[in-house]
């Protein structure tokens, strides 16, 4: 057994939610617990929820909530909650492969030691198919990481997840900020880099995220920059402390960022193709000329394709 808490949370994604409580399950290395916390479903989800903890009454621990309050609410149950030595957080429309936890409690206890730990892991369809990994071309770094995470200097910008850091680092990161209606996970990965010393890389896909229409990736453009921007506000005196390199890198990486926003956003639209596809796609795609004049030929062609 691993002196793990994998913290579950969901909201009316009961049929998901199956996939993701089996896979903590089938883990080849048991966690000590796994917290599951609905946040006031109005499915089926609190019913399936009780009959895992009446078949598992020592492993699994619900948390119903009786009003909606958000995913980073959510996972403030999960932290306070936490009994285990190490915590880990599994969205309830995704899913760990068989050996995640034994694999990445191999990496913490090697050689080298780790303060905490992630992985590679799959994109995949709503479906569950898998679509593609996230670290192909670019090696995640290791280490103490809070430049990469606030420059999401990261493969495909994108930020680890299901990472296993120790409970008390959590606590000391702070809650999850309720006010970020989307990327509070990035918030709070910035805060929690800021507390581990050593992050380790496990070199194989563990983890499945799972893209579909209710995801963030779906959310209008002006809503992820507004996001971006109060992640820049919020962290401008954190910044200021880094080394003067990291300062400059970090602000060309969150311009990066801001440009691909603009890119995928006029992306979207060529894949959609309403009326007028063309003039709109290419008015998104300029706005992304103010942050970074990058040649996107998937778009382009999507853009003049017949």
């Amino acid at each position: 057994m691993m002196d793990l808490t994998v913290g579950i949370t969901s909201y009316n994604q009961c049929g998901l939610l199956v996939e993701a409580i089996d896979s903590v399950l089938a883990q080849t290395l048991r966690p000590r617990e796994i917290i599951i916390v609905d946040d006031a479903s109005e499915d089926d989800s609190p019913q399936l929820i009780r009959s895992y903890a009446a078949h598992y009454p020592d492993l699994v621990r619900p948390i119903l909530l009786a009003r909606n309050s958000g995913p980073n609410a959510a996972r403030n149950h999960v932290i306070e909650a936490a009994q285990g030595q190490r915590l880990s957080f599994l969205d309830g429309d995704d899913r760990w492969l068989p050996t995640k936890l034994e694999r990445e409690a191999a990496r913490l206890n090697g050689p080298d030691r780790p303060d905490a730990v992630f992985s590679n892991f799959y994109f995949t369809a709503k479906d569950g198919a898998h679509m593609f990994l996230w670290a192909t071309d670019q090696t995640p770094p290791e280490g103490y990481l809070l430049p990469q995470v606030l420059m999401l200097d990261l493969p495909r910008t994108t930020l680890f997840r299901s990472e296993i850091a120790p409970t008390n680092l959590w606590h000391r990161a702070g809650q999850f900020d309720a006010s970020f209606a989307i990327y509070g996970d990035w918030d709070m990965k910035i805060r929690l880099a800021a507390q581990v010393p050593r992050f380790g890389y496990v070199d194989e896909p563990l983890c499945e995220y799972r893209r579909h229409g209710a995801g963030i990736s779906n959310k209008p453009v002006e809503m992820h920059l507004a996001a971006v921007d109060h992640i820049e506000q919020k962290y401008a005196p954190l910044v200021e402390q880094l080394a003067a390199t990291h300062s400059q890198a970090i602000g060309h990486g969150l311009d990066h960022f801001r440009a691909k926003l603009w890119r995928r956003a006029a992306l979207d639209v060529c894949l959609q193709r309403p009326a007028n596809f063309r003039k709109t796609a290419l008015g998104l795609y300029k706005r992304s000329w103010q942050y970074d004049r990058v040649l996107d030929p998937r778009l382009l062609w999507h853009l003049f394709k017949p």
